[in-house]
């Protein structure tokens, strides 16, 4: 799951790069690119949090 989640924010950051490059930073095509990535980044940031406390549960 992590890795496949990375793939994508991956693939993500490429696209909001390139459309900054090609549309520049105001565009609505860039908010929503920005939008998508940030909505993944906070997915994997979840993900990550949950994972953690899953790892400490199992410690105690």
């Amino acid at each position: 799951m992590c890795s496949e989640l990375w793939k994508e924010i991956e693939q993500l950051q490429i696209k909001l790069h390139d459309t900054v490059l090609r549309k520049g930073v105001n565009s609505p095509e860039t908010i929503r690119a920005s939008k998508l990535f940030r909505e993944k980044m906070d997915e994997f940031q979840r993900y990550k949090t949950k994972s953690v406390k899953q790892t400490l549960f199992l410690k105690e």
